[in-house]
């Protein structure tokens, strides 16, 4: 029975969406993932940073 059990996603600590989960949706990327990477992340810091703020006022 618990195996059927529903898996609820927890990010990882200071993100929103990690880029593990992007790359899984993405697939291979062509180019230098490494630039895609590091831009993923800056904007996954600036959201999690605009909601943390909002969710402390």
């Amino acid at each position: 029975m618990a195996e059927n059990r529903d898996k609820t996603f927890v990010p990882e600590a200071g993100t929103c969406v990690p880029w593990k989960v992007i790359k899984e949706e993405l697939g291979e990327l062509p180019g230098n993932e490494e630039i895609v990477k590091k831009e993923w992340e800056n904007l996954d810091t600036l959201a999690y940073s605009f909601i943390w703020f909002w969710a402390q006022r």
